[in-house]
């Protein structure tokens, strides 16, 4: 059975590591074999409990210095390449690469020639410069590219080697929704999870709730009070009590 090397950035709580903490469950409860490389303190730590899978720890912060931010992404780069290189002389490995970002354990991966599978969860192609290099190294790096959606890998040059499976809900979640579509649609209730990122559409949805009162909006970010305050101010847009921005 192939052991499964798993390489991700930042492991706090939003989309991206929740997805592979349900996709690193799925496998684990198959009896995969496991080593999970992130950083300290999010929601992939809720996967120490299973006995197949041994997580590398790091610390790792964002910083609202670009240039801080990048000195730290470089550092991380460079152990995680250098780190890759214990599982050199290791059958049937897999190392799969979870978001764009890290970059330095697929280039170790081809450079072993162990399989490597990236799990592409961003669009490069609405961001900057930077993440188009990384998507550009990923196209030559991966054996294997996991998109989560048509769309998304529509972007894409290359088209072979490219899987298409959209992300899912936690049961857990799922098991608490209504279950009666009919009845749910009728509490007019329209839910967003996202992060203050511009291109994630965050500042429409705002904007629609103050169009459409006769609906609810709720929208839940993955930030601080301070960054949202800061958001809300700068686009002029306000909390409303009754069927607006929340």
């Amino acid at each position: 059975m192939k052991h499964i090397v798993c390489f991700h950035l930042f492991n706090d709580y939003s989309g991206s590591p929740k997805v592979l903490k349900m996709v690193l469950e799925g496998m684990l409860e198959r009896g995969y074999e496991m080593d999970l490389v992130s950083s300290k303190g999010g929601v992939l730590d809720e996967l120490l409990a299973y006995k197949h899978l041994h997580k590398h720890s790091y610390p790792y912060q964002f910083s609202s210095n670009p240039v801080v931010t990048m000195i730290r992404y470089c550092t991380v780069q460079l152990y995680t390449f250098l780190l890759a290189f214990r599982w050199l002389f290791k059958k049937d490995i897999v190392f799969y690469i979870n978001t764009l970002l890290p970059v330095g354990p697929a280039l170790a991966g081809r450079i072993m020639g162990k399989r490597v599978v990236y799990h592409y969860h961003e669009n490069a192609f609405v961001k900057g410069a930077f993440y188009k290099v990384l998507a550009a190294a990923m196209q030559r790096l991966a054996h294997e590219i996991i998109c989560v959606s048509n769309y998304q890998a529509s972007f894409l040059q290359r088209k072979n080697g490219v899987t298409v499976v959209p992300n899912a809900l936690p049961k857990a979640f799922t098991e608490r929704l209504h279950p009666d579509a009919a009845a749910a649609f009728d509490r007019k209730t329209v839910l967003m999870l996202s992060s203050l990122k511009e291109y994630k559409g965050t500042r429409e949805f705002m904007e629609l709730a103050t169009k459409l009162p006769q609906y609810k909006f709720v929208l839940v970010i993955n930030d601080t009070q301070e960054n949202i305050d800061n958001y809300l101010a700068q686009y002029n847009l306000q909390y409303l009590t009754n069927g607006g921005v929340i």
